[in-house]
């Protein structure tokens, strides 16, 4: 008998996507949620015909998998030092920028993609994913643990018996604090909102790639996007129905979103630019709450419309 909750992740940067990194113990991830689609892929019919009704066989002509999992937003616990999660964040479109006893800095790049090899030992099978590259998405929900959420595309390898993994290491990995009005800062367009939650979607656009002579996973755009809900301000106090307004022009605003105190704890998710729209209005608790889309909209520059900061 099988067991469905005995399954681990290991990740390990693949410099080289035609060899496999072969993660080990020291890059076991802390996850939640961990599901894997073993064999996804576009399938063809043969169709030929015949003098009888009936089904026919299909091929499977690209065969990929999916890997998803959640992990907890937490800092390294020190200040300037890569979290657990560094290599993950990375193989999804970002780049990473450590200043030792400072602050580890991630932002979104446009080209020299990284990517990782995932290894999922799951009931003495091992499934492989390599090249794998993805998406991901940020919440923070009061009452709630800020959460990342993964989407990994990656190579099809045919699953093998093997076991467990020994020497699994997740210190790496600090415990999160929980998301509420003393670890929680929010500021959307300079006013310091009652939030009840906050989410970003980097939504990138991750494609698996199989033509003649070549087999890649692609990362070929993203649309960062996301929405809050807010305890409604008076209009005197700010006005979010001027400040997503846009049909006689369009105002960009800053969001900040502080998570930690301490030094190593610190969590920041800054987007300069930021386009309020679909703002609705509800009820929480008997209170009125503003409920508004986010566009996080890069510069002339680009790769700016969104930097988590880790201090």
């Amino acid at each position: 008998m099988l067991l469905a909750k005995k399954k681990i992740l290991l990740a390990k940067i693949q410099p080289d996507l035609d060899v496999d990194p072969v993660p080990d113990g020291g890059n076991a991830v802390v996850t939640k949620n961990l599901t894997v689609s073993p064999y996804e892929g576009n399938t063809v019919q043969r169709d030929i015909d015949r003098d009888a009704l009936g089904n026919d066989i299909e091929f499977n002509t690209a065969p990929y998998v999916k890997v998803t999992f959640s992990v907890e937003l937490a800092a390294s616990g020190v200040a300037g030092t890569a979290p657990g999660w560094g290599a993950i964040i990375r193989a999804c479109g970002f780049s990473e920028t450590v200043a030792p006893d400072t602050d580890v800095v991630y932002q979104p790049v446009s080209e020299g993609f990284e990517a990782v090899a995932l290894y999922i030992p799951h009931n003495g099978q091992l499934h492989k994913a390599t090249a794998a590259r993805g998406t991901v998405k940020f919440g923070l929900s009061s009452g709630g643990m800020p959460e990342m959420s993964f989407e990994f595309t990656a190579k099809w390898h045919q699953p093998v018996v093997a076991p467990a993994p020994t020497g699994l290491d997740t210190s790496a990995f600090v415990t999160p604090l929980p998301v509420n009005s003393v670890n929680t800062a929010l500021e959307i367009a300079g006013y310091a909102a009652n939030a009840e939650s906050v989410d970003i979607d980097i939504a990138n656009s991750v494609v698996f790639r199989d033509v003649i002579n070549s087999q890649q996973v692609l990362i070929t755009d993203r649309a960062p996007a996301g929405s809050m809900t807010i305890e409604a301000p008076e209009l005197a106090t700010k006005d979010f129905f001027a400040a997503s307004a846009s049909h006689s022009g369009v105002t960009l605003h800053p969001l900040s979103v502080t998570h930690g105190k301490t030094p190593g704890q610190i969590v920041e998710l800054s987007a300069p630019k930021v386009q309020l729209s679909g703002i609705s209005m509800g009820d929480s608790d008997g209170i009125l709450t503003y409920s508004m889309n986010t566009r996080l909209i890069p510069s002339d520059a680009g790769d700016d419309e969104f930097v988590l900061t880790l201090k």
